[in-house]
């Protein structure tokens, strides 16, 4: 009897560490204690030529990588208000724009299936409420999109 269960615990033990295995390939290879100390977000934006797909939020103060990708035919950009302070590094085929005295709003324009990573972070509110990042590409100033920064309270996160 005891060798039976010996044999049961043994099998209990590899199927919860294959299980473990698993968890932590789909990290990319981070545990899942390093996904969380890093507090690392991610938001993905996919630009065709009709519009933006955006899929993702972030939180106040969390490092949040934006990848933004080009599946249309012509080239696109991409411009925010938020990205003159909040963007910390840029990733990837992404051309970094500026207006003719280097002032103003940045820009960053992509070419036919290139992709780029924005790493992002912005600061809670003071008034600590979720906020829309708007955004726009600044070729086709009809297209249009929004990302959000959640502000959580109590169980969730926040203060």
């Amino acid at each position: 009897m005891k060798a039976t269960m010996y044999v049961k615990n043994r099998l209990r033990v590899s199927l919860a560490m294959g299980a473990i295995v698993l968890t932590v390939m789909s990290f990319d290879g981070r545990s899942v204690v390093q996904a969380t100390d890093q507090g690392q977000m991610h938001v993905d934006i996919t630009i065709t030529d009709l519009g933006y797909s955006v899929k993702g939020h972030t939180m106040p103060d969390q490092l949040t990588s934006i990848t933004v990708r080009n599946n249309g035919t012509i080239p696109h950009g991409i411009t925010s208000p938020a990205f003159t302070t909040a963007v910390l590094k840029k990733e990837g085929d992404g051309v970094e724009m500026k207006d003719s005295q280097g002032k103003g709003y940045r820009a960053y324009h992509l070419q036919p299936g290139k992709t780029m990573t924005l790493h992002f972070s912005q600061a809670s509110t003071p008034d600590r409420t979720t906020t829309q990042v708007p955004f726009w590409c600044d070729l086709h100033t009809h297209m249009k999109g929004e990302f959000l920064v959640v502000e959580t309270r109590g169980e969730f996160g926040g203060g």
